[in-house]
């Protein structure tokens, strides 16, 4: 017989290949389906011993017989030998083995990475810079609902957080809801009365609304100068009168002046001047009583300034008595009397030495001296009807 795999002659008797060491096959015996399932079976390699014994000439002992006869051992109704078998089982088990640890490796890698998630959530859930970061990534991408949701979280993680309001502000005005950005900037100017920006904002919704009352309000609560000037546009000076209050020997007018653009009313009652009347030009003060002035000035906001109030007190002196010429004395030849009358003044006289008055006779020109010892009084008054006192001249004339 020959040997199915190399084509070797095989000896009686062995079970394998002297030259190959493959297992001996009957030609005869088999068809071409056989052979492929055979070739098939027995493509495992055998023990080195095997071709070690042949080498030396020994031969092997069949795996098994029947009646004497010798049967390949992979040929028995196509079931492969019983070694064949363990080796099987072997690798099966170990192949179980390698799928239970990847198995394993593959739920702890899982584990691990639902881990590693969880501790990454919870820190940035408890982080006031993450919180923010995102809320000023979603703000840039103008999606305001995650934005306020975000800030929400930052403010509940940093309750007296300045720019989270700041920003939550500008969110809400985003979404024309300003009466809620103005509730978030006032907080924040009552955390820090001195954050500038908050009061820019507050100033800016203010003008959308047209509310400059409110911005009036709001400056009168700022103390900082560098902040005041941040409302200077909307800020009015208040009237300035000139003179200034006070008491006064003779009769005034007071002047107010006020801010460029800006329309001024006045009173002269004490009563409240943003009822007064409008100021066109100076004030006439009335002598002999005290008259008390107060000024308001508006601009074109309709923001009222500051108030200014002044007394004014007109107390008039009594004009000097007139100078005459000559004063008196004895006289031998005629003279005339002259009088000096200063501007807008009056000079009243009598011989019968009574008091002048304005009924009495006025001095106009130059008065005859009359002959004998005569008394001339004079008085004289002023613009504002005050009379001095009297002068009385002793005239002897004696031709």
């Amino acid at each position: 017989m020959k040997c199915a795999n190399c084509g070797a002659e095989l000896r009686v008797g062995c079970v394998y290949c002297s030259k190959c060491g493959r297992e001996a096959q009957i030609v005869s015996d088999y068809n071409l389906l056989e052979d492929d399932f055979l070739r098939t079976m027995l493509q495992e390699p055998k023990p080195t011993d095997v071709s070690h014994k042949q080498e030396e000439g020994k031969e092997p002992k069949p795996s098994g017989t029947s009646k004497g006869k010798h049967k390949p051992s992979g040929t028995s109704k196509g079931k492969p030998k019983p070694d064949g078998r363990q080796k099987t089982d072997g690798k099966k088990k170990k192949s179980n083995k390698n799928v239970s640890w990847a198995i394993f490796a593959i739920l702890f890698l899982v584990a691990l990475v639902a881990a590693i998630a969880i501790l990454i959530y919870y820190g940035r859930y408890h982080s006031y810079g993450y919180q923010m970061e995102r809320a000023s990534a979603c703000y840039g991408r103008r999606d305001y609902e995650k934005a306020r949701k975000y800030l929400f979280r930052a403010l509940e993680l940093e309750e007296d957080d300045v720019e989270a309001r700041m920003l939550l502000s500008e969110v809400y005005i985003q979404q024309e809801e300003l009466e809620r950005a103005i509730g978030v900037l006032q907080e924040a100017i009552g955390l820090d009365r001195e954050y500038e920006e908050a009061y820019q904002s507050l100033i800016r919704i203010y003008e959308m609304q047209k509310d400059y009352a409110a911005i009036h309000e709001l400056y009168c609560g700022v103390e900082d100068p560098g902040i005041q000037l941040l409302f200077e546009e909307y800020t009015v000076d208040p009237p300035v009168f000139e003179p200034e209050e006070g008491t006064y020997h003779e009769v005034i007018s007071v002047e107010i002046s006020a801010q460029i653009g800006c329309t001024t009313y006045y009173t002269l009652d004490g009563s409240d001047p943003k009822q007064g009347q409008e100021y066109a030009g100076p004030i006439p003060l009335d002598p002999g009583k005290e008259t008390t002035i107060r000024a308001i000035s508006c601009n074109e906001y309709g923001i009222y300034g500051e108030e200014t109030e002044g007394k004014f007190q007109i107390e008039l002196l009594k004009p000097e008595p007139p100078r005459v010429m000559p004063q008196g004395g004895s006289f031998y030849n005629s003279q005339a009397i002259s009088v000096y009358v200063p501007m807008g003044c009056q000079v009243y006289y009598t011989w019968d030495g009574s008091v002048p008055t304005r009924a009495s006779e006025r001095y106009t020109e130059p008065i005859a001296m009359p002959e004998g010892n005569n008394i001339l009084s004079l008085i004289l008054v002023d613009e504002y009807g005050m009379s001095s006192d009297v002068l009385r001249c002793n005239y002897i004339y004696m031709p």
